[in-house]
């Protein structure tokens, strides 16, 4: 009897495993693909915004056109939003100098007084930009924050995505070294 028991746990406990190995395998076959729109299927990113950073320097989306951007639209009260911002911080810090540009739009109504204490606390040197009207996520009808756009050079979206990121996962930073890696800039046609 004892020996029919410990059995049965061995064949549930392999179960469990077989189980969760096979989860894990589902899980990774979800994980979105990060390979290039053709150039086709790219749009033109049509909120052309130009908006004060918490320096106070005006920066206009168009000043960063011939680079990949990465315009994230978030607040400081929003839990998704923080997040993603180490990682983010961490995507800045290692492709800034190769070329990648990213403007973090806070939509805080408070604007600076709290924005540039949180980028301060918590080290992130990433560009913020402020609009406490949420003009542009107004404009672009985001259904919620964190909202992320990934633009090529040409400022054609690459990558919308509604919600919380790593963005230092394996497979954008290979997507961000394709957009760098290609030709381009200029006007958008």
């Amino acid at each position: 009897m004892i020996r029919g028991k410990g059995f049965r746990i061995a064949v549930v406990v392999l179960l469990v495993i077989a189980y969760l190995g096979i989860y894990k395998m589902v899980a990774m076959l979800r994980e979105p693909a990060m390979a290039l729109p053709t150039p086709t299927e790219r749009v033109p990113f049509r909120v052309p915004f130009e908006l004060p950073d918490v320096q106070g320097h005006l920066v206009r989306l168009a000043d960063l056109r011939g680079q990949p951007v990465l315009i994230n639209i978030w607040a400081t009260w929003c839990s998704p939003c923080r997040e993603e911002m180490p990682s983010m911080n961490a995507l800045y810090n290692d492709y800034s100098a190769k070329g990648l540009a990213m403007v973090a739009i806070a939509t805080d109504a408070e604007g600076k007084a709290v924005v540039a204490p949180f980028m301060q606390a918590y080290g992130f040197t990433f560009p913020v930009l402020l609009d406490p009207q949420n003009m542009v996520g107004t404009q672009l009808q985001v259904p919620g924050i964190p909202t992320s756009y990934l633009l090529d050079k040409r400022g054609r979206v690459i990558d919308l995505v509604i919600g919380a990121r790593d963005w230092y996962g394996r497979k954008i930073r290979h997507l961000i070294e394709q957009l760098l890696a290609e030709e381009g800039g200029g006007i958008t046609p």
